[in-house]
């Protein structure tokens, strides 16, 4: 299983999370946690995702992109947690 975090910066729209959340179910992948808080400027968010799932990470990254609340997206694979997974395994 992978793990990635997901660094999401929105519009400060009252729907932003459901979006996210429900692409994130649509896609298969498993939140493993979320942090969010709003910009210095309260014109956006700005969420973390942990992402869990044997799937590739471009099949929730390129649904994502195409939401039009998302403004940025980065993608960063969460060695972390891969280790925790290994060693629970072995």
């Amino acid at each position: 299983m992978s793990s990635h975090v997901l660094t999401i910066q929105t519009k400060n729209q009252p729907v932003v999370l459901e979006r996210l959340l429900q692409v994130t179910r649509y896609r298969g992948f498993e939140v493993a946690g979320m942090e969010m808080k709003p910009l210095a400027d309260f014109s956006g968010l700005l969420v973390k995702l942990s992402i869990v799932s044997d799937k590739p990470i471009s099949l929730l990254t390129n649904q994502l992109n195409k939401l039009y609340d998302i403004d940025y997206l980065d993608c960063v694979e969460s060695e972390q947690t891969q280790a925790e997974a290994g060693s629970m395994r072995a």
